[in-house]
């Protein structure tokens, strides 16, 4: 997915939502930040913005900069025309922005623009500042005990401004978040739910249903391998030839359709390990498209993430079934050898 967040001036981004955002790194999604002022009336311009941009490469953040007046932005057609144009030409999915319950008036405009923009995202998030008033109602609490140290380190680029971040008070902000959504002794960053939206047909729910198949597939060759006992098929299954391992475990499947050259180069190929035979079944199943449209719109569930992990796992069980067989045969060897002597 492609996540944004913005933020009135040069570090609002990192006290709000930076954790969050980190976590949504960690997940693959890209992550855009809108910076609308220079932040001129707390120093130095190009100070600013060279501390703006180190601290987004903390996470890798592609950083754009407004030119709007510092303590004097104005919720007007300039201004949401500026943070629209971001919005489609980044294909924003996800908004993180400042919330309306702010004394700042910077960031109140800022709130409004960003909402008015938010009109084909699918999830829109009002974080809070230092600056919040007691109308700060969140309904979303985000576990970044993980992340907050991103959060922190981000922080730290703004050397001009340690007097003013409150850095060493924002973990006591994550801890009495933490406790409200009663998670005891961990760190929460909170934020106002403007919008969210649900959908039965979106591509999130297709990936979820992919992902399943993907997992009942890599299902029916482990148990296939177990009930075969590969063994008998090769002394090394390492080693095993393709096309006999295939005929043998993905044919009776009836997984093959539509074998393209580039799959029945890899099966003429001698050898070929548990990797290959995963990409190869990833080519036949024409997942490559699919996977790239999942890769940009995953994470709305995290029960889709739970899957990869449990994907991952099966591929590494494949190739640990592959090395524990390698080792046995080299351990029946040695004992039949001593035995001999």
């Amino acid at each position: 997915m492609n996540i944004l967040a913005i933020g009135a001036h040069p570090d609002d981004i990192e006290i709000g939502c930076f954790a969050t955002l980190a976590k949504h790194k960690m997940d693959g999604d890209n992550i855009f930040g809108v910076c609308v002022t220079q932040g001129e009336i707390g120093g130095d311009v190009e100070v600013r913005k060279k501390e703006a941009i180190e601290a987004a490469k903390v996470i890798g953040m592609e950083l754009i900069f407004g030119d709007f007046p510092d303590g004097d932005v104005k919720e007007n057609a300039d201004l949401v025309s500026f943070l629209d144009k971001v919005v489609k030409d980044k294909k924003i999915d996800v908004l993180y922005t400042h919330s309306e319950n702010d004394r700042h008036q910077d960031h109140r405009a800022v709130a409004r623009a960003g909402l008015s923009v938010s009109r084909n995202v699918q999830e829109v998030y009002c974080f809070e500042a230092c600056s919040l008033i007691s109308a700060f109602t969140p309904q979303v609490f985000i576990d970044v005990t993980e992340t907050f140290g991103y959060k922190i380190s981000a922080l730290r680029k703004y050397r001009s401004q340690v007097e003013r971040t409150y850095v060493d008070g924002l973990e006591g902000i994550g801890r009495f978040r933490a406790s409200q959504a009663r998670l005891s002794g961990r760190l929460c960053e909170a934020f106002e739910a403007y919008k969210i939206l649900r959908n039965e047909n979106s591509p999130k729910y297709l990936e979820t249903s992919d992902l399943k198949n993907q997992v009942v597939e890599l299902k029916k060759i482990i148990s296939r391998i177990n009930d075969l006992e590969i063994n008998k098929i090769n002394e090394n299954v390492s080693s095993i030839k393709t096309n006999d391992f295939l005929q043998e475990i993905t044919l009776p499947n009836n997984n093959i359709k539509n074998i393209t050259p580039s799959v029945e180069q890899k099966m003429n190929k001698e050898n070929i390990d548990f990797s290959e035979i995963m990409e190869i079944k990833n080519e036949i199943l024409k997942y490559k498209e699919e996977m790239e449209k999942l890769k940009k719109e995953m994470k709305m569930h995290r029960d889709s993430l739970l899957l990869k992990k449990e994907i991952s796992l099966y591929k590494e069980a494949l190739e640990n079934a592959s090395k524990k067989r390698s080792i046995e045969e080299k351990i029946k060897d040695d004992l039949t050898s001593n035995q001999r002597w």
